[in-house]
């Protein structure tokens, strides 16, 4: 593996079409958001559900996480975080009005060729194929409506991954605004999820190698 072929790539194409967040209404359990992306993966507006829990269900496992948040996530078999609310928030010293809260949606190469093509770049260096890729935001809600990004803090969370190759394995490309990327491995042992510390605003592109 090239790292510094990696990085580059990255550096160049990628974190330049990193999607913006989408627009969310956060106050109520289940209600409708306007999201997508334009090619250069700026936030354009249709409907879709709001997801308030994350969800893995893949290969008779299935994971929920109790964090609420905007979980807009079909490409791959579901995101949980593995950490509660509570602990993340004592860990983030949120005050009494603050309460965790993850914005979760997919890149796809059809909404955001650029940056998918960026995905496919850095899994070809790494001698794997991209599985699906989302970006996530760890963040906080203020008086349960106002979202802004937790920094500093970082939470393992478990992406489900379905039709994966025997004999394979999963890693996850993380690129944050800017250009920084990371290659994080695999901290559990199912074929068929793959956990990683998440942490901020970031693009995470799940690699099958």
């Amino acid at each position: 593996m090239n790292m510094k072929f990696l990085k580059r790539v990255l550096a160049v194409t990628l974190a330049a079409s990193l999607m913006v967040a989408p627009v969310i209404t956060a106050g109520a359990t289940t209600n409708s958001s306007s999201s997508s992306s334009s090619d250069d993966g700026t936030a354009a507006v249709v409907e879709t559900e709001v997801k308030s829990v994350g969800t893995v269900s893949v290969g008779g496992v299935v994971l929920k996480s109790d964090v609420p948040g905007a979980y807009l996530v079909k490409t791959l078999a579901g995101l949980a975080v593995r950490q509660s609310a509570a602990t993340i928030k004592a860990a983030a010293g949120l005050a009494a009005n603050e309460s965790v809260f993850v914005r979760a949606y997919d890149i796809t190469a059809a909404k955001s060729p650029a940056a998918f093509a960026s995905g496919n770049a850095a899994a070809a260096a790494l001698g794997g194929v991209v599985k699906g890729a989302l970006n996530i935001d760890l963040g906080k809600l203020t008086a349960g409506k106002n979202f802004s990004t937790l920094n500093g803090v970082a939470v393992p969370a478990t992406f489900g991954v379905r039709n994966v190759t025997p004999g394979h394995r999963l890693v996850v490309v993380r690129v944050v605004p800017g250009g920084a990327i990371e290659v994080l491995e695999d901290q559990d042992e199912n074929p068929n999820t793959v956990t990683v510390n998440i942490s901020g605003f970031g693009a995470y592109f799940v690699v099958e190698i």
